[in-house]
C-alpha cells in the first residue's frame, strides 16, 4: 500500500512538472514570434512617420490594438491553464499595493483611457499599504479589473480608490460604464461567461479575465465583491486581510 502511494505521488509530481514545462514552452513559442513581428512593425512605423498619410497612421493604430488584444488573450489562456493544472507557484512577499502595483499600471491605463476620451484616476488614502501578497497575481487582479472597467465605459472614466484600517486593505475599481444586470452578476466569475454572447456583441473579450481575478483573489486570501446596475456603472471591491 505504501509503495503504491509513493508511486502515485511520484507520478503526480512528474505530471505537474510536465504541465509546467509545457506551459512555459507554449508561452515561449507563442510570445517570441509575436514580439519579433511587433518589433519590425515598430521599425516600419518609425521609418514612415514623416511621410505616411492619415490612413497609414490609422492602420498602424489598428495593428497595435489588434496585437495587444492577441497578447492579452494569450496571457489569459496561459494563466488560466496554470490555475486549472495547479501549476502556478505563488511567491509571497511584502509589497506596497499602491506604489509597487497600482502605480505601475498607471501609464498603461491612463493612455488607454485617454484614447477613449475617459479619465483614469488613482485616489490613494492609504498611508501604510504594505501587505504580504503574491506580486504577479495581485498585479493581474488589478490589470484585469481596470482593463475591463475602461473597456466597458464609454463616457466618464475609471477611479481606483485605496484605503486601509488596522485589519484590512481595501481597493475599489469604480467605473461609470454600462454596468451589469442583477441576473448576470451570479455568473460573473465563471470562465468564458459574458453578458453579451455571439459574434454580434459590441465588446471584444473571451470571458477569462474575471474568472482569473477570482482565482488570484483566492490565492491571496482576498475577498472580491461587486456592486453594479445596468447603465449606471460598476464597483469592484477587493479586500485584503492583514496578517
Amino acid at each position: 500500500m505504501m509503495e503504491e502511494l509513493v508511486a502515485a505521488k511520484e507520478s503526480a509530481e512528474i505530471a505537474d512538472k510536465l504541465k509546467s514545462e509545457f506551459l512555459a514552452q507554449m508561452s515561449h513559442e507563442i510570445r517570441t514570434p509575436i514580439h519579433v513581428i511587433l518589433s519590425y512593425i515598430g521599425l516600419i512605423k518609425s521609418g514612415m512617420n514623416l511621410m505616411s498619410s492619415d490612413e497609414v497612421q490609422s492602420s498602424f493604430i489598428s495593428i497595435d490594438s489588434a496585437s495587444k488584444r492577441i497578447m492579452r488573450t494569450i496571457d489569459l489562456i496561459l494563466n488560466m491553464a496554470q490555475i486549472q493544472t495547479h501549476s502556478y507557484e505563488a511567491s509571497f512577499q511584502y509589497h506596497d499595493i499602491c506604489n509597487d502595483i497600482i502605480t505601475k499600471l498607471d501609464s498603461e491605463f491612463s493612455e488607454l483611457a485617454k484614447q477613449k476620451g475617459l479619465y483614469f484616476r488613482i485616489n490613494n488614502q492609504c498611508s501604510k499599504c504594505k501587505i504580504e501578497v503574491d506580486e504577479y497575481s495581485v498585479m493581474q487582479i488589478f490589470s484585469n479589473l481596470i482593463h475591463n472597467a475602461i473597456k466597458y465605459t464609454d463616457e466618464g472614466g475609471v477611479t481606483v480608490e485605496i484605503e486601509t484600517n488596522d485589519e484590512l486593505l481595501i481597493v475599489r475599481v469604480i467605473d461609470t460604464g454600462i454596468g451589469m444586470s442583477k441576473s448576470y452578476i451570479k455568473n460573473l466569475f465563471t470562465p468564458f461567461s459574458q453578458e453579451e454572447q455571439g459574434y454580434s456583441r459590441k465588446y471584444e473579450g473571451n470571458g477569462l479575465g474575471l474568472a482569473l481575478v477570482k482565482s488570484y483573489c483566492d490565492i491571496n486570501n482576498a475577498k472580491i465583491e461587486i456592486e453594479s446596475e445596468k447603465g449606471k456603472g460598476s464597483i469592484f471591491t477587493v479586500t485584503f486581510y492583514k496578517s
